[in-house]
């Protein structure tokens, strides 16, 4: 599978995706594009999800109608060790993974207040 990190991704877990083919936006001198300008570059580009922190993403976009599932990842804190917690269940996701899927990953005890 075909994965882009999203450039709020911690880049170190890039490894953590074994047999799949994963880039970074960094890595790719992406850092910066819009959200919808990611949506589309990562579809030309032959991505089937996009993993970020951004729960924006699928908020301002239907995802529905792209042709890459959007994964969202909202670990318990920050760092590398909170993300890395959840990887196993993002890649158990992708055995199933769709286009136009988007999903919530998350492991935090309480829902963050909205304000």
């Amino acid at each position: 599978m075909r994965i882009l990190l999203d450039e709020n991704f911690p880049l170190p877990l890039r490894k953590e995706f074994l047999g799949h083919d994963c880039d970074h936006v960094i890595l790719l001198g992406w850092a910066g594009t819009k959200n919808g300008e990611l949506l589309a570059r990562a579809e030309e580009e032959g991505y089937q999800v996009l993993i970020t922190f951004d729960e924006g993403i699928p908020k301002d976009h239907d995802i529905s109608l792209r042709r890459l599932a959007v994964y969202v990842v909202q670990p318990e804190g920050q760092g590398v060790a909170n993300t890395r917690a959840l990887v196993d269940q993002i890649l158990l996701a992708l055995v199933s993974c769709q286009p136009g899927d988007a999903r919530v990953f998350t492991n935090r005890k309480k829902p963050r207040h909205q304000e």
